[in-house]
C-alpha cells in the first residue's frame, strides 16, 4: 500500500496519535530481533586470528580455521573458565583459548585439552556456535536457529556494469533505529550535511512516495544537493530506497547524467545504545571516472556529520508518534516507525 496523509486536521491528529505498541523501541526488549541476519564485520577483517564483535548485546568470536575457509562464529566464551576466545589465536586449523590452551575445530568441537591430551573431553566443553554466512564481502550472523527472513538481496553486487567500492565499518553511539531513520530522512540533508553536499538555502523537497512491501518499505523521491561523492557542483539525487526489516537499507541513487550509485547500509545493533554500519557502495562508472579513494573520503565526511548529530540524540528511540512532532517531510520516518511497531507487536512478519 502507498502511505498518504489525511487531509482533515482531525484525521491527521488521529493518524499521528493512534498507536498500538510500546512507546519506545528498546533493542534488548525485543527477542524477535534475534531472528534476523546482521553484518558482523567485513570478510576481509577475519584473517589469521579471531575477531571480537557484539550483536544485540551478545559477544561473539569470529574466525577462519585456515585461509580461504568459511568464517565460523560462536559465543565469545570458553566453557572452561569463561575466558574470551577472541583473545586467543588460530593454530593447526583450531581456535585456541589464550587462558588454558584448549582447542576447537571450525564446528566448535573440542579437539585438544593440552594438560591431559589423552583424557576424554568434558561433554560441555564444545563451543556455542552461531550461524554465519559470507555475502557481499560481509560476514553475516543470526543469533536464532530459526531466522524469520534471509539476508537482504543486493542484485547489483557482481552484476555486469557495476563496480564495488567497499567502505568501512562505522561505529555510532546511538541506537540502530536512530541511524536507519536518519539514512531515510531527506529533510536533514540540507542542514546536517551543509559541509559536504547539503545547502541550507535549498531545503525544499518533492513529495516522497512511501509503499509498504513484503520485505519492509520502499520510498522514492528527489533531493537537491550541492555535490556528489568526489565531485563538486549542484545536482539532483533521484532516489529509490528500500528498508529490509529491521535495519537494512538499499539506497539506489540516479543522477541526471545517468550515473547510478547504490549504497548498501547494513546496520547492526550492538546493544541498546550503540550500533555499527557496514557500508558498501556500487556504481556504474569506473575507477578512472571517479577513484574509489575520493568516494570513500566523501562518505567518511558524511558519516562523521551524521555521527555528530546522532550521538547527541537521547535514547531510547521514541516509537509512539505522539512523542514527537511530525511534518509532511516525515513520511519516511512515520512509515518506518509503523513498520517497527507492527514487527515488535507480531502483527507483521517480513518475507525476503
Amino acid at each position: 500500500m502507498t502511505a498518504t496523509f489525511p487531509s482533515s486536521l482531525s484525521d491527521r491528529a488521529e493518524r499521528v496519535t493512534r498507536h498500538d505498541g510500546p512507546d519506545h523501541f528498546v533493542i534488548s526488549e525485543q527477542p524477535v530481533l534475534r531472528r534476523f541476519w546482521y553484518a558482523a564485520c567485513f570478510s576481509a577483517d577475519v584473517t589469521t586470528g579471531p575477531v571480537a564483535r557484539t550483536v544485540l548485546g551478545t559477544k561473539l568470536v569470529l574466525w577462519r580455521a585456515a585461509p580461504n575457509r568459511s568464517v565460523s562464529a560462536a559465543l565469545d566464551l570458553c566453557a572452561h573458565r569463561d575466558a574470551p576466545l577472541s583473545k586467543g589465536w588460530v593454530a593447526g586449523c583450531h581456535l585456541v583459548c589464550a587462558y588454558h590452551g584448549w582447542e576447537w575445530d571450525a564446528a566448535g568441537r573440542t579437539k585438544r585439552i593440552p594438560q591431559f591430551p589423552e583424557s576424554p573431553h568434558p561433554t560441555k566443553s564444545g563451543l556455542t556456535m552461531v550461524a554465519a554466512q559470507e555475502r557481499y564481502g560481509l560476514v553475516w550472523v543470526c543469533l536464532d536457529d530459526d531466522p524469520v527472513a534471509g539476508i537482504p538481496p543486493v542484485p547489483e553486487y557482481g552484476a555486469p556494469g557495476w563496480r564495488v567500492v567497499p567502505e568501512y565499518e562505522y561505529r555510532f553511539a546511538c541506537t540502530a533505529m536512530h541511524l536507519l531513520e536518519n539514512n531515510f530522512d531527506p529533510g536533514h540533508v540540507a542542514f546536517v550535511h551543509r559541509g559536504t553536499f547539503g545547502n541550507p538555502d535549498r531545503p525544499e523537497l518533492t513529495d516522497t512516495e512511501v509503499t509498504r512491501t513484503p520485505y519492509g518499505i520502499r520510498t522514492s523521491g528527489k533531493v537537491p544537493v550541492d555535490a556528489r561523492p568526489g565531485e563538486a557542483g549542484a545536482t539532483v539525487r533521484t532516489t529509490v530506497s528500500k528498508v529490509y526489516a529491521p535495519f537494512f537499507g538499499h539506497i539506489h541513487i540516479t543522477y541526471p547524467d545517468g550515473l547510478r550509485h547504490v549504497m548498501v547500509k547494513a546496520i547492526t545493533p550492538v546493544d541498546d545504545t550503540h550500533c555499527s554500519l557496514a557500508q558498501v557502495v556500487l556504481r556504474t562508472d569506473t575507477e578512472a571516472d571517479r577513484p574509489a579513494a575520493d568516494i570513500l573520503a566523501f562518505d567518511v565526511a558524511v558519516e562523521n556529520e551524521d555521527r555528530d548529530m546522532l550521538e547527541s540524540l537521547p535514547a531510547p528511540f521514541p516509537l509512539a508518534p505522539r512523542l514527537n512532532a511530525h511534518a509532511r517531510a516525515d513520511r519516511n520516518s512515520l512509515a518506518i516507525r509503523r513498520l517497527w511497531t507492527d514487527l515488535v507487536t507480531g502483527r507483521w512478519q517480513p518475507a525476503y
